[in-house]
């Protein structure tokens, strides 16, 4: 076979896998941590570009030691972003979208709060999102009020500096990628020419951005050998995800647990105010919730846990966590508020534990509890999602789905709907094999190139 490589530079680490496109087949999967951020101040989170690129240069080569390549396909986190000069040099770290640095003040004022204010209810008619901190577009601006940045700069995704690994690459942005920026006018179809003007406004700085491209276009090209492998367009690993997990357009409720959290419909209609709107593929869009809180609050409550423990690790309240059934969670008396991080869903003053009454303070009500709170947030978003209950299913996604198997069955009693566990493979990876069948001329659209080979997870050994 020549097959494609497939990345995924995710949150907590980068996975990657062969795929054979005549089979469906995937072989020599990897994965490795997560690359670690530089030193810095306290809502800083920066990581060393030349260590991604190393990185994916390793994957590359690696992966072209087992067979000829005959494509690259990536997927990433969206929120992040990098600064270079007209040569093409660093003038930043990658800035992840962890990164919130908006919220600093300067002059009295933080940088958030500035930009927000200005655009008003502009800034999600334009992009579809409500503002964050860790989105680009703040975080630009505060790098404009507390350094002295160029007359012009060129503003790279992850997947855009990944693409020039080699010297060789275009200007390209799949809109799932660019929107991730919070620069993308999601009428427009493109770059926000009034957002860009804001930027130059507030940093005294012209940035260049890539063009929007579709995922089957050619972004650059990884070179090794004489061998010139084309790497095609890098895609949200949001919307990556959705796809992969085989999720159908107003067909059913998409709900991808990793780190964080999004719950999703491929064209919905619902007139909910909270929910955003994102690009997507085959020119649908994808009404969501996002930031709900996940794994990173989970491993907050049982990495305390484990402290007063004095266990090494949160692993054994993970499996307890993994193990309760329903009836443990109908008998759970407590309740958490799980937003204990400034970016998350429903942030107030940080996350919380209520209802606590002697005798019932004990290690099963509170993991009971914690569950039970945590799936209480997928009740309530469904409802936002889907009001007049029309979705046929719910589909799972997402490493803490995996790690947790019984939570679509109890999210499947307690919502009254068909509820499918996520796939034993990640559903980015899978979704990057939707893509490369598309981009090999298999299928003209995603949702014929999902029929292909739909949910199947079938590895080779290598």
């Amino acid at each position: 076979m020549t097959p494609y490589l497939l990345v995924d530079f995710g949150t907590t680490s980068t996975k990657s896998t062969l795929v054979d496109l005549d089979t469906g087949t995937f072989a020599h999967q990897q994965r490795y941590p997560a690359i670690p951020s530089v030193p810095g101040p306290h809502g800083h989170c920066e990581i060393p570009l030349e260590a991604l690129q190393r990185r994916f240069l390793q994957i590359c080569a690696d992966g072209y030691a087992h067979a000829p390549l005959r494509g690259i396909l990536l997927c990433s986190e969206m929120h992040g972003f990098a600064l270079l000069d007209h040569a093409g040099q660093p003038l930043s770290n990658y800035l992840s979208w962890k990164d919130e640095r908006s919220l600093e003040k300067v002059q009295g004022q933080d940088t958030f709060s500035l930009v927000a204010g200005q655009l008003g209810p502009a800034f999600k008619q334009i992009t579809g999102m409500r503002p964050r901190p860790g989105f680009p577009l703040m975080n630009l601006a505060h790098l404009g009020r507390t350094t002295a940045l160029p007359a012009q700069a060129r503003l790279v995704s992850l997947p855009c500096w990944l693409a020039r690994c080699s010297g060789e690459a275009e200007e390209m942005l799949h809109p799932t990628v660019l929107a991730g920026l919070a620069l993308f006018d999601l009428c427009q179809g493109a770059v926000s020419a009034e957002l860009l003007s804001l930027l130059r406004e507030v940093t005294g700085c012209a940035f260049a951005l890539g063009e929007p491209a579709p995922a089957h276009q050619v972004a650059g090209y990884w070179r090794q050998d004489g061998a010139r492998v084309p790497i095609y367009a890098g895609v949200g690993d949001h919307q990556c995800a959705v796809l992969g997990a085989g999720n159908l357009p107003r067909q059913s409720l998409s709900l991808n647990l990793g780190t964080g959290s999004q719950a999703s419909v491929i064209g919905g209609d619902s007139p909910c105010e909270e929910l955003e709107t994102r690009p997507y593929f085959d020119a649908h869009l994808l009404q969501t919730i996002t930031h709900i809180p996940a794994g990173r609050a989970l491993a907050a409550h049982l990495d305390f846990l484990a402290q007063v423990r004095g266990a090494p690790s949160s692993q054994e309240f993970w499996s307890m966590l993994a193990a309760l059934d329903e009836t443990q969670l109908e008998q759970a008396t407590m309740h958490f508020g799980l937003s204990v991080f400034k970016s998350a869903r429903g942030y107030r003053d940080g996350g919380s534990i209520s209802r606590i009454e002697e005798g019932d303070y004990t290690l099963p009500n509170y993991l009971a509890s914690l569950l039970g709170s945590f799936l209480g947030q997928y009740l309530e978003v469904r409802e936002l999602l889907d009001p007049g209950h029309c979705l046929t299913q719910a589909i799972l996604s997402g490493g803490l789905a995996r790690n947790l198997p019984r939570w679509h069955q109890l999210f499947a009693r307690r919502a009254g709907c068909p509820a499918l566990p996520a796939t034993s493979l990640d559903e980015t990876l899978l979704g990057l094999r939707t893509l490369a069948l598309v981009a090999e001329g298999r299928a003209q659209t995603c949702l014929e190139a999902q029929r292909i080979f739909g949910r199947e997870c079938q590895a080779i050994g290598d």
